[in-house]
């Protein structure tokens, strides 16, 4: 039997998302319906919501860091049962068959199923339709407003930081904010030195409650100057760099500069690339086991984001916060019962 969701959608490009009502499908053997609590609101939603990166058509309904309970499961083995606490994130399935899915890199499947674009609808709503194989168990101790933003925010900085980083190199954070100030208590807790980055000294005390044990601040020219070929990693959670010469004079011989941001693109001497050896990776969301190992992380390590809860009801509030960027750190809507 279909059920109607109540979502909030975006009607066209840079417009107040508004009440909009669908009704959902039939499920398939292995999927399940998930009563939407909380929904973390990230950058990558604001980008959707404005087109700029060109999905699909409107209304366009956002979300990819939804918590709730399953209320309705399929008729296939879900693993799943009603009542329980499940977590879904940027992606929602994959056909979990291909040479990509049969190595656990489930996110480069070709048919990848996304939680919030490519005209699926997603948890800026009340219900949630989506492969129970890609619905995770969260940690009991766990608060749901903590876990959200985890789903994505956690997924892509804890899987980059995994795949590129050793116990005792020296990391280099750019960007306190929704991204970094993740991406620092990560790599504290692997054993990494850690120095953030960041304009000014406002976050400065931030940083090093996070793990960092210094901070450098990015319109100090002498202090860069001082911090060249000192790092191993460079971690850009920005979405934007103004001088990218300095952030490769700051990597040490084969040095690693890793890009979560969403910048558009970079400027690269190659010459003094090949001198060092240096390499450019990106970060993307993991795939399903690293999101288990992330939350598994998570919790033994205690890393928890920094998060500002908003009822659904002022999602358009929300959004003005995370576009003037006064958002500290993470932003998670929550489905408020009435009365």
């Amino acid at each position: 039997m279909n059920k109607v969701v109540t979502s909030w959608a975006a009607p066209a490009p840079n417009k107040d998302l508004e009440l909009f009502r669908h009704e959902l499908p039939d499920l398939a053997p292995f999927e399940i319906v998930v009563a939407v609590t909380h929904c973390g609101l990230c950058a990558s939603d604001v980008h959707l919501i404005d087109d700029d990166v060109p999905d699909s058509d409107y209304p366009r309904v956002c979300g990819h860091e939804v918590v709730g309970h399953v209320v309705q499961v399929g008729s296939g083995h879900t693993g799943k049962s009603i009542g329980q606490r499940v977590g879904i994130g940027w992606q929602k399935g994959a056909c979990l068959t291909c040479e990509h899915c049969l190595k656990g890199d489930e996110q480069h499947c070709p048919d990848i199923q996304f939680t919030c674009c490519a005209g699926a609808f997603g948890g800026f709503s009340d219900l949630l339709r989506c492969d129970a194989r890609f619905a995770y168990d969260i940690p009991e101790a766990m608060a749901s407003e903590v876990a959200a933003p985890l789903l994505c925010a956690g997924h892509t900085t804890f899987t980059a930081l995994k795949d590129n980083v050793k116990t005792g190199e020296h990391v280099g954070i750019v960007g306190i904010g929704g991204l970094g100030h993740l991406a620092i208590q990560y790599a504290a807790k692997m054993g990494c030195r850690v120095t953030a980055l960041s304009r000014g000294n406002a976050k400065h005390d931030d940083a090093l409650r996070y793990g960092a044990s210094s901070v450098l601040d990015l319109q100090d020219k002498d202090a860069l100057s001082t911090a060249q070929n000192s790092l191993d990693f460079l971690f850009v959670c920005a979405p934007a760099v103004d001088d990218w010469s300095v952030m490769f004079d700051l990597l040490r011989a084969r040095g690693r500069l890793c890009i979560a941001g969403m910048v558009k693109s970079i400027d690269v001497d190659v010459l003094s690339m090949i001198d060092r050896t240096l390499s450019i990776v990106s970060a993307n969301a993991g795939g399903r086991a690293d999101m288990v190992d992330m939350f598994r992380f998570s919790q033994t390590h205690g890393i928890t984001p920094e998060v500002e809860v908003f009822p659904m009801s002022e999602i358009n509030l929300a959004l003005k916060r995370l576009r003037s960027n006064k958002a500290k750190y993470r932003i998670v809507l929550e489905n408020r019962k009435e009365g």
